[in-house]
């Protein structure tokens, strides 16, 4: 038994790795990568936004409206249902 114990311990202490003697490992800098990232933007004088105008003020009113109402009834219908749930609402 205490001989099992004893080389079980030691085949632990034997198993763990030593600390490396390497160097630690590179971090990225932005100012390494700065070349590449200025070929991918745009070029000077170019205002460049997110969404590009001209929008559809009828298509975009009708997704406004669409994801609120979505919205709003996604959270009465989630009340109401605990509400039945609960006994509150009969």
């Amino acid at each position: 038994m205490i001989a099992s114990t004893a080389l079980r311990n030691a085949a632990r202490v034997g198993s763990k790795r030593s600390m490396s003697t390497a160097a630690a490992p590179k971090q990225h800098k932005a100012k390494d990568m700065w070349s590449t990232l200025e070929k991918t933007r745009p070029p000077p004088g170019h205002a460049h936004t997110v969404f590009e105008p001209p929008y559809s003020t009828p298509v975009v009113a009708g997704m406004v409206i669409g994801v609120l109402s979505t919205g709003y009834g996604m959270m009465y219908f989630g009340m109401r249902h605990q509400q039945y749930k609960q006994g509150y609402w009969k």
